[in-house]
């Protein structure tokens, strides 16, 4: 030891634990380190430039400099040209992925003969990348101890093939949820940190679906705990299956998961929920049967907090629950009061097929679910704030399904013999009249898209289905001989 290291109590494996805890070396580079010093073996870390940054003593004896002195120096400054060359070529190797690099040296220094071993080997970080070129120097004439570090070095290369694998393992089971396989929380808020400074620098949309299993404790106390993991892996692998490539799940707690969605507006995420929805509602889970989910829909706003944006779309998800479950909300675009009526979020949800809507023609009953769907797209479209021209279509689509659904409805209950078709016929005449009033009103400018949207999914939709319509259900249910037809006939 020095009279330096004396001085401030630190010695070469001091300074190296030091290094690898400041550059985060993988526990296999740090082997690699510390291995050779007990062979009395000259060991140095160089940058990918070639630049020496770290040496042990054995190391600043053979080129007669201290630590400060060589840190930062090249081969090019410590070697002739001839040698410097060679020793370059193989920091090129280590650097293209080769595993250890030897060279055998023969040159004067200091006007002595000298004979040396180099080997060259690679100083990964946690990620996998090259972050250092680690060398060790060796007398040649010392065999004995060349062979032995032979062998230390082959046994170091398996050594790092198994330390990194483990440390896959281990990083895989630090991240994902035990049960499901999905992404635990802590690798979702390590992808999040990224996703919304994406979102803060290039201004790429970012969305996030929270989904809830209705009735899980149900499932529990009926079942037991071990259906309800059963229910939770194939509700896991079901929701997976129906991701895209650049979705991330994960279970964030219980039976609650989070679709992270990079790249997504909050239409596309809308569209997105209600795939999952029906994927799950269609899923027969072994254990228990049938099983439904609610989900709250939310796109992150540029500036918002990650606890704000969780925070409305836990909100949306909440509101689901509290409709009848077995739907996707979408959350207000902030969880400040919107102006002027225009935050429809806050004033209307979404629209959601029940059974018991069901008037037994399965013409009417598909007809209105595609009216439901068509409401709910324009919904979506609306508070992801897609182009005007987009949004217009959208609502010329849903006026034109209207239109030929009421034709359709009015053939089907004449044919069943219901007895005010043409009272309910004049009821759609007005509504058809009214509904081409206010669109020709909304591509004026004159009207908002919150007074249209409530007319169109709430007066139109959903209020007439579920008031008018129903007067005629007994006599489609009691009509044996119900006409199939479909619009295009």
């Amino acid at each position: 030891m020095t009279a330096t290291q004396q001085a401030t109590g630190t010695n070469e494996n001091d300074l190296i634990y030091s290094f690898a805890k400041a550059h985060v070396i993988r526990a296999s580079g740090l082997i690699a380190l510390l291995m050779p010093q007990t062979l009395g073996v000259g060991v140095a870390v160089k940058t990918l430039e070639g630049g020496y940054l770290l040496v042990n003593q054995v190391m600043q004896t053979f080129f007669n400099k201290t630590a400060e002195q060589l840190n930062g120096r090249t081969d090019a400054e410590l070697f002739p040209a001839e040698v410097a060359q060679q020793l370059q070529r193989s920091d090129h190797k280590i650097a293209a992925g080769a595993a250890t690099c030897s060279d055998q040296l023969n040159f004067l220094h200091d006007g002595k003969q000298v004979e040396c071993l180099w080997f060259k080997f690679p100083v990964h970080g946690p990620d996998g990348q090259l972050l250092f070129i680690g060398a060790a120097m060796l007398d040649t004439v010392r065999v004995g101890t060349i062979e032995a570090l032979q062998q230390s070095l082959e046994h170091l290369q398996n050594t790092n093939q198994e330390l990194q694998k483990s440390l896959v393992d281990l990083s895989q089971l630090a991240s994902t949820d035990k049960l499901t396989g999905a992404w635990n929380r802590r690798r979702l808020e390590e992808a999040l940190l990224k996703e919304m400074d994406r979102l803060r620098r290039y201004d790429h949309p970012l969305s996030m679906l929270i989904l809830d299993i209705d009735f899980f404790k149900k499932i529990n106390d009926d079942c037991g705990h071990s259906a309800g993991d059963q229910v939770l892996v194939k509700m896991a692998a079901v929701l997976e299956s129906n991701l895209r490539a650049s979705d991330s799940l994960t279970r964030w707690g219980g039976e609650e998961f989070v679709v992270l969605c990079p790249d997504t507006t909050l239409y596309t995420a809308t569209v997105l929920a209600e795939r999952l929805r029906q994927s799950i509602a269609k899923t027969v889970f072994p254990e228990v049967g049938q099983v439904t989910i609610s989900l709250g829909v939310a796109e992150c706003i540029k500036g918002e907090t990650w606890e704000d944006w969780f925070k409305r779309a836990d909100s949306a998800l909440y509101r689901a629950k509290a409709s009848g479950r077995n739907q996707a909300q979408i959350a207000p675009e902030s969880s400040q009061a919107g102006g002027a009526g225009e935050d429809i979020a806050a004033n209307f949800v979404r629209l959601s097929w029940h059974a018991a809507y069901e008037s037994g023609n399965p013409v009417i009953d598909e007809q209105h679910r595609g009216l439901f769907e068509d409401a709910n797209q324009l919904l979506g479209a609306v508070l992801s704030k897609r182009p005007h021209a987009e949004v217009a279509e959208m609502v010329n689509t849903l006026v034109r399904d209207v239109v030929q659904h009421f034709k359709d409805e009015e053939v089907i209950i004449q044919a069943a013999g219901y007895p005010r078709t043409k009272e309910h016929a004049a009821i759609h005449s007005r509504l058809v009249d009214k509904a081409v009033l206010m669109v020709k009103s909304f591509h004026d400018g004159n009207l908002t898209i919150g007074e249209l949207f409530q007319f169109l999914a709430h007066d139109v939709v959903a209020r007439h289905m579920l008031g008018a319509d129903r007067e005629f259900f007994p006599c489609l249910q009691c009509n044996v001989n119900p006409v199939a037809m479909s619009s295009a006939d």
